[in-house]
């Protein structure tokens, strides 16, 4: 049974390294910046629409891009291209307007300063330099004499052949040996608007529709892993009539394969490993209606040479499939795609040669009995070449089966915190004038009490301190706090004072309270001294030392604010507070060890004060279980322990095939305020010399496994937070899929 499954250690599989890959390659398309309508052609039916598309890119790798389109009048390959693609949703299905599109050859890096990956490095030179952009409108993007077509480009590698090429031949060719030596032969006198640039059917351009643009990065070298930001699609605006069309873009790009922007629809991406590019499947499903559930796809090659043939989705054994289609980018029908079907699967075909190349989406669809359930598309690929024969990428398909699933229940028990605080969202609402607290050690922490203490006069050195300044002290005697001791303090005008030298934070928050050292903060706002005796005064003697803010007004004010910190030999604490002038500024009191622990919340001092507030050491957020991965079926992930104190060298994992429900209460065990989630666990035990913990946790490859759940918990030794010494984790459930 699962629940007597043993971790088991991680075996790495080698795997081939991308034939051209230069490690710290990666250029960005971060932006689509504009799209413009060129022109038309012909006319009824047939007649069509030519568009162009900016963008903007930039290199965000730790290497320069070499960039350079000729040597001695001869091109060569040394220079990335630029991809266009126009996509329609419309009636719930998102498909391609456009064809494959000529691809944009880019002769010149400009190396612009500007951009998200920014400082520029350029430094002369023909490369795209690290930290540079490079920005080419619709305007430069529409040149014809650049546009190449994308089947002469390997898009995996990069690569592209310059003799023989479109650019090479000329169009019409050139005869002879001037078609095959690498001297531009081409020449654009002639062309009409629409000639190589983004072509769509002037009949794709319907009322209604929302209609999606999309610029894709095609580099030499550049390794496959780094390409998750090489393609940025953006949502534009197409309206008119046949001839005369306004385009424009809207809203903001979009990182990713275009199909990503569908609404409603899941995607996934998948490759060939380290062989071959990738596919994006998206996939929407709506119903059910009359019992049965519509499925529509939309797969697209984001960068694969070999091309995808096949569409091969799993489907449960009994399901009644109906309806299915297809669609591809063009209008002959002899070429569609096949439907078939066999007990487990639902496969589309490819006919000819009209294979999924990249820069293209094919869709296929159908309606089925069975609900969407965890799969994978496969996708078989279309040429012979380097890798396995097909591509797997995730989509949810009528298999019967559940995704691997991963979630918390419950929550950690045990907590202890050692900080406390109000903050009074403006200076105004200061309501402790003419009040004192101590603070007094007690087993590592602060208990915190109101007081009578009287306020001592300022006296002793003026520290002089000025706006945005901060000066250390010397005390007399060493002083113990909750975490530490110390002989001197560091002390800020904005009304706190520190254990350990830490930058000049004037405003308060939580987060800058928590996140840093030990801090006593009085009253801490904006304050301003003054170059008078409104500043900051230290009186020290071997009995107590006392710092005062002395009449300061807030920064831009004059109402005077006065308080003070009284330090003892025995660790004590008294803070005095005669008053705080109105302002619109926030102000804050507490105490904290810091140690960026878990917010406490902020407290109504005026009215806790009135009872011992008891804070706990040292601080502890709670124990907490995850894990890094989904239970995949064949897999290894790890559970992991986090949250532990310094000092903890080991802890237990229970793990059980039955969760308990509702949880138990652990109170009469010796645990109050914990919960057990689990029934009948196993135990295991684990061993950390830090803050965290992992325990592998293998999934066999077995589908009778799918849907089977298994419930974790952990717990640590912590004898002062609970009676039987133990606190406990939340629960956290895995549940086992594909």
């Amino acid at each position: 049974m699962l629940k007597r499954l043993l971790p088991l250690a991680f075996l790495a599989t080698p795997v081939l390294a991308q034939a051209n890959a230069v490690p710290g390659l990666d250029i960005r398309m971060y932006d689509l910046t504009d799209i413009n309508f060129n022109g038309s052609r012909g006319t009824g039916p047939s007649s069509e629409a030519g568009f162009s598309i900016g963008h903007s890119w930039c290199n965000t790798g730790t290497v320069n891009l070499p960039w350079q389109s000729q040597s001695g009048g001869v091109m060569v390959d040394q220079y990335p291209r630029i991809t266009f693609l126009l996509a329609r949703e419309n009636g719930g299905r998102f498909v391609q307007v456009c064809g494959r599109s000529y691809c944009k050859h880019s002769p010149t890096a400009f190396n612009f300063s500007s951009g998200p990956c920014a400082p520029c490095t350029a430094s002369g030179g023909a490369f795209f330099y690290v930290g540079c952009s490079d920005t080419y409108g619709s305007g430069i993007n529409a040149s014809q004499f650049y546009l190449g077509p994308t089947e002469e480009i390997d898009p995996w590698l990069g690569t592209w052949p310059p003799a023989g090429s479109y650019f090479d031949r000329g169009d019409p060719p050139v005869a002879g040996a001037a078609a095959v030596d690498s001297v531009r032969s081409l020449n654009t006198t002639g062309f009409d608007q629409v000639k190589n640039r983004i072509t769509v059917r002037e009949s794709e351009l319907l009322a209604g529709s929302n209609y999606y643009a999309q610029v894709y990065a095609c580099v030499q070298g550049e390794p496959g892993t780094a390409r998750g930001n090489n393609a940025a699609s953006r949502r534009v605006a197409i309206s008119g009539v046949p001839g005369n069309w306004a385009a424009s873009a809207t809203g903001t790009s979009n990182i990713g394969p275009i199909v990503a922007q569908w609404p409603g629809a899941t995607s996934h991406s998948g490759g060939n490993g380290n062989n071959d590019g990738q596919f994006a499947v998206a996939v929407k499903v709506t119903g059910p209606v009359a019992g049965m559930w519509h499925y529509e796809y939309a797969v697209q090659n984001l960068d694969n040479n070999r091309g995808g043939a096949t569409f091969r989705i799993p489907v449960a054994p009994g399901a009644v499939v109906q309806s299915a289609g297809f669609r591809d980018i063009d209008t002959d029908p002899l070429n569609d795609w096949t439907f078939a079907r066999t007990p487990s699967e639902i496969a589309f075909s490819a006919s000819g040669t009209n294979s999924l190349d990249w820069n293209t989406i094919y869709n296929c669809w159908f309606d089925c009995s069975v609900a969407p359930g965890a799969g994978s598309m496969t996708i078989d690929q279309a040429r012979p070449g380097t890798g396995a024969t097909n591509v797997q990428v995730q989509a949810d398909s009528p298999s019967g089966l559940s995704y691997a699933q991963k979630f918390a229940i419950g929550a950690s028990c045990g907590t202890c915190q050692g900080s406390f605080y109000q903050l009074f969202p403006t200076s105004g609402l200061f309501d402790l004038g003419g009040r004192s607290m101590t603070l007094t050690p007690s087993t590592n922490a602060y208990t915190v009490t109101g007081s009578t203490v009287a306020f001592v006069p300022a006296a002793g050195t003026n520290l002089g301190l000025t706006f945005n300044s901060q000066t250390n002290v010397t005390l007399p005697f060493a002083l113990s706090y909750p975490g530490g001791s110390t002989t001197s303090l560091q002390v800020n005008p904005c009304g706190y004072v520190t254990a350990q030298n830490a930058p000049v934070q004037l405003l308060p928050t939580a987060t800058a309270l928590l996140q840093g050292g030990p801090r006593w903060a009085a009253a801490w706002t904006l304050l301003q001294p003054q170059a008078g005796s409104a500043n900051v005064w230290f009186d020290a003697t071997p009995a107590r030392a006392i710092l005062t803010w002395n009449a300061m007004p807030m920064i831009g004010g004059t109402s005077p604010s006065t308080f003070q910190l009284q330090f003892f030999p025995n660790g004590v604490v008294h803070v005095v507070w005669q008053n705080v002038a109105t302002s619109s500024f926030a102000a804050m009191t507490g105490w904290t060890p810091g140690g960026g622990h878990r917010d406490p919340g902020s407290i109504d001092l005026s009215t806790s004060l009135s009872s011992p507030l008891v804070l706990c050491g040292p601080s502890f957020d709670g124990l907490s279980l995850g894990a890094d991965a989904n239970p995949v079926l064949g897999t290894t992930l790890n559970w992991q322990i986090g949250g532990m104190p310094t000092g903890t060298t080991a802890g237990l994992l229970f793990r059980s095939v039955q969760q308990a429900t509702p949880p138990i209460d652990l109170t009469s065990a010796g645990m109050p305020g914990c919960f057990q989630y689990l029934v009948a666990p196993d135990a295991a035990f684990f061993t950390t010399s830090g803050a965290t913990a992992q325990v592998p946790q293998f999934v066999p490859n077995s589908v009778a496994l799918v849907g089977v759940s298994l419930v974790g918990q952990s717990a640590i030794y912590l004898p002062q937070l609970t009676p039987l010494g133990f606190v406990a984790s939340n629960g956290y459930v895995l549940t086992v899929g594909l």
